[in-house]
């Protein structure tokens, strides 16, 4: 079954906490993460998370274990748990995507998260990404998937909440509603996809 989705939660504790990161520093679940990756999966589509915070993973060794999954979509959540936190993530997912594209320029990346939302088109023209979410993310994710399946030349225009390139000029397409039922839509955490052993207070 071919992979329609890599969910990367970006981080490398190693460079943010030095020593502190092996013993003392706390790991949390990427919240977002696996919300999005339920949403998704409720779809229909295949999808894998990689938790390069928890497993103290390099960009470039996220960038290798992407390359032997082969996704139609990497999306890679700028998120944390305080408000600005999200902020605190963007070196990592900038040094992430440019790894990805040093080892396969082919794959597609979308910026999903607080910080690329209020700057989508700062971080578009900023980062090595095909795509940023203006928005909260699980409905832009799906349909940006479904624009993206068998298709050489997709057409983006009609996902929801994307930012993207046309030619040399930024375009932004309508916005997505929020997702209404939370119960429903967004059902809870995709466990399954964690490292739940690395997490600690």
């Amino acid at each position: 079954m071919k992979l329609d989705l890599v969910i990367v939660n970006p981080g490398h504790r190693t460079i943010a906490y030095q020593g502190l990161g092996d013993d003392l520093a706390a790991i949390e679940p990427p919240v977002w993460a696996g919300l999005i990756a339920t949403y998704v999966r409720n779809k229909g589509y295949a999808v894998a998370l990689i938790d390069a915070n928890a497993e103290d993973l390099s960009p470039e060794e996220v960038a290798v274990r992407i390359q032997s999954m082969k996704p139609v979509l990497v999306a890679i959540v700028v998120y944390g748990h305080n408000p600005s936190a999200s902020t605190q993530v963007m070196p990592a997912a900038g040094a992430t995507c440019s790894a990805i594209k040093n080892v396969d320029p082919s794959t597609t990346i979308l910026l999903v998260g607080g910080h690329v939302a209020a700057l989508p088109e700062r971080t578009l023209r900023e980062e090595k990404t095909d795509y940023v979410c203006g928005g909260e993310g699980p409905i832009t994710v799906a349909e940006l998937i479904e624009a993206l399946r068998d298709n050489a030349h997709p057409d983006v225009r009609q996902v929801r909440d994307l930012w993207y390139w046309d030619g040399d000029r930024v375009r932004q397409s309508a916005p997505a509603p929020l997702v209404e039922s939370l119960d429903t839509d967004l059902s809870g955490i995709a466990w399954d996809l964690l490292p739940m052993r690395r997490y600690r207070a």
